[in-house]
């Protein structure tokens, strides 16, 4: 094929336009007392996804496949154009796969978080309410000290961002079938009516006793207890993974150049695996505090420079977890206000297509993920309204459109 051809060839392929997709993290939910009866959404100012609902495509998207746990490792494979059923990828490894850890075939990595858990016994706070990254690698260090086994032969253990570190366990595979709940999953539970069962579950057991005993002892905790803060008091261990094989790219799949802009490890190790290339900006987080304005320019600096820019906002799933109400509205109406108005004013000058959707169910008075589908509105150039006007799990509902499986929902953006 001659240059002039191939040239010609990526032209088409890649076009003019471009595509930006918005991931609110668990921002869908239920219906809430507190917000006169309406979900999150529906309790929003949302003046910006209004405009996109008005002008564009609204429906609901199964993301997490029927038997799958609803947890966002799953329905952001979705998203990103995967089905997560063919491509059954541990969130344990998805999130190792960020910090550059490439596992080996005999290898099981774990999630582990940093968590409070009550005196009397109940999961008060599975992120220990959002710990610092610094303080977490603190304590992480305070258990690397205590427990040599954890970088040993069997044991590696790895710092991740905020509450999240990661176990590498060796020669262990049994513990993929081992029944490990995850944290966030049993707030305000007790822990006892939920322990390590299965294969392998002696072996979590016995180093969550031991990490307990070292933390109950802690510095860093003492500290924090002094300045008023919550203490680190157990590691919860879950999420098994294997190292992934044969994942295509993105671009060998989509025909398009992606990037991705998250503050959590899940979706940096989505991006990791498939070939999209990663972005970091100064403010973006995991939580509450993230700057959506540098989000929402960040956003901006990745679509000059590619096809694709997928753009994960963390807050409302982590307030939904925590059951803050107002925090949840409020992190959903930064994304409109601060994200999808400069998304939307650059689709004004430029070809561009909007994709912005949940990934799953985060109801704020559960504090817990469900298995729902999400209401989704798609708009931009050859995309016509369909008649709805707010992106509410109602008026997604109301449309009658429904996409199942959800990972097909991409394709139809690009169509």
């Amino acid at each position: 094929m001659s240059g002039s051809a191939r040239s010609d060839l990526q032209k088409d392929i890649y076009g003019d336009m471009k595509y930006a997709i918005v991931i609110l993290d668990g921002a869908s939910g239920e219906p809430v007392p507190q917000n006169g009866g309406l979900t999150s959404l529906e309790a929003a100012h949302t003046p910006q996804l209004d405009a996109l609902a008005r002008r564009g495509r609204v429906g609901l998207v199964h993301n997490v496949p029927q038997g799958l746990e609803p947890s966002s490792n799953v329905a952001c494979t979705s998203i990103v154009g995967y089905d997560p059923a063919d491509n059954p990828i541990g969130r344990g490894a998805l999130e190792l796969a960020a910090l550059g850890v490439d596992l080996k075939e005999d290898q099981v990595a774990l999630r582990v978080n940093l968590v409070n858990v009550s005196p009397e016994g109940l999961m008060h706070s599975y992120s220990t309410d959002n710990i610092s990254t610094a303080d977490a690698h603190a304590l992480a260090d305070e258990l690397l000290d205590a427990l040599p086994e954890l970088q040993s032969d069997t044991f590696r253990l790895y710092k991740g961002i905020g509450f999240r570190l990661y176990l590498v366990v060796t020669g262990h595979p049994e513990l993929m079938a081992a029944q490990l709940p995850a944290a966030h999953n049993i707030t305000d539970q007790a822990i006892a009516e939920y322990p390590p069962m299965g294969s392998g579950s002696a072996l979590i057991a016995e180093l969550e006793a031991r990490a307990h005993a070292i933390l109950a002892a802690s510095s860093i905790n003492a500290r924090r207890v002094a300045c008023g803060k919550l203490p680190a008091t157990h590691i919860f261990i879950f999420w098994p993974g294997r190292r992934p094989v044969g994942l295509p790219s993105f671009e060998s799949r989509y025909y398009k150049r992606a990037a991705m802009l998250s503050g959590v490890d899940l979706l940096n190790g989505i991006a990791q695996l498939t070939g999209i290339k990663r972005y970091s900006f100064t403010g973006v987080t995991d939580g509450p505090d993230n700057d959506y304005a540098a989000q929402g320019e960040g956003a901006l600096k990745m679509l000059e420079a590619n096809d694709v820019a997928f753009i994960h906002v963390e807050a409302p799933d982590a307030e939904g977890h925590d059951g803050h109400i107002e925090g949840k509205r409020l992190a959903i109406e930064a994304i409109d206000r601060e994200i999808i108005s400069r998304l939307s004013s650059y689709g004004e000058q430029h070809p561009l297509r909007i994709l912005a959707l949940p990934d799953h169910p985060t109801p704020v008075l559960a504090k817990r993920h469900s298995s729902d589908p999400v209401p989704f509105v798609m708009a931009g150039p050859g995309v016509g309204s369909n008649g709805a006007a707010r992106l509410t799990e109602l008026a997604a509902a109301a449309t009658g459109l429904v996409v199942d499986p959800g990972w097909r929902l991409l394709g139809d953006l690009f169509g």
